[in-house]
Formats: C-alpha cells, structure tokens, sequence
C-alpha cells in the first residue's frame, strides 16, 4: 500500500530494521533512510550534501530533489515534502539513465574553489589584527 506521508525520526545511527512510513535521519551521518513509499519495502538512502539531497526540517522534512526509484522494480518517483508523500509519474528507464550520468558527472567535478578575499582586504585584515581589533562579523564588532 502506498504511503500518504512519513514520520521524521531524528536518530544518531539507522536502524537495522526500518519501519514503513517512517523517515529516519541522522544529522551525524548527514544521511536519511526510509523504505520505499509505495510499499516494495526497497530501502531508499538518501545522502544530504552537495550534490546530494538538500534536508530541510522546519518542524516537518522536506528532501530536495524528487526520489526516483528507477533501477528497482517498482519504478517508484515521489517528492518529500512537509512530511508528505507528493506521487510523481513512473520514471523511465531513460530518465534514469539520465540521472545516474548526471549524478556521476557532478560527483566526479573538482570542488568549488573558496572565493578569496582581494590581497588589499588580506593585508587589512592582518593590521587590524596586529592591533587588537577585532573583525567585522566578531561578537563585540559593531559598525559606526
């Protein structure tokens, strides 16, 4: 039967045995856990990061983007949000070609270089250390 919704369960590790309808998630292992909404009972794992799923949790969970269970039988596509199962049409068998090359692609991507600051701010800021006083954004900072 399928899943109108998932229970959030916060939890430091995942559990050995799921339970249907519920959505377990571990902020330690930046990962959450839940059995397949349309009830194969396919354990679906989905890895918050980057190019992963984005978790939102504004007293009820949202995962970002849509589940797409297209390499199991069921063929099963939904999104999370508020706690609630949102039914989206099968996925194909091309679509999810499609995303395992995408997801592949991203994955293997160098990672973003850090935006430095210009060597002038660089410089600045180390004065105004060497004098003792604190940066903007420090607790006791205040802008005049």
């Amino acid at each position: 039967m399928k899943n109108k919704s998932l229970v959030p369960v916060f939890t430091e590790s995942i559990p050995a045995d799921l339970e249907p309808g519920t959505l377990y998630i571990s902020m330690r292992y930046e990962t959450s856990v839940h059995l397949c909404a349309c009830g194969c009972h396919t354990k679906v794992v989905t890895p918050f990061g980057r190019h992963d799923w984005t978790f939102t949790f504004d007293g009820t969970v949202s995962l970002r983007p849509s589940i797409g269970n297209g390499q199991q039988a069921c063929r099963s596509h939904y999104n999370i949000r508020n706690d609630r199962i949102e039914w989206l049409p099968t996925i194909s068998k091309r679509a999810t070609q499609l995303a395992s090359d995408r997801d592949r692609a991203a994955h293997t991507q160098p990672p973003t270089p850090r935006s430095l600051k210009p060597w002038w701010r660089r410089i600045w800021d180390r004065v105004q250390r060497a004098f003792g006083r604190p940066r903007e954004g420090t607790p006791g900072c205040s802008k005049h």
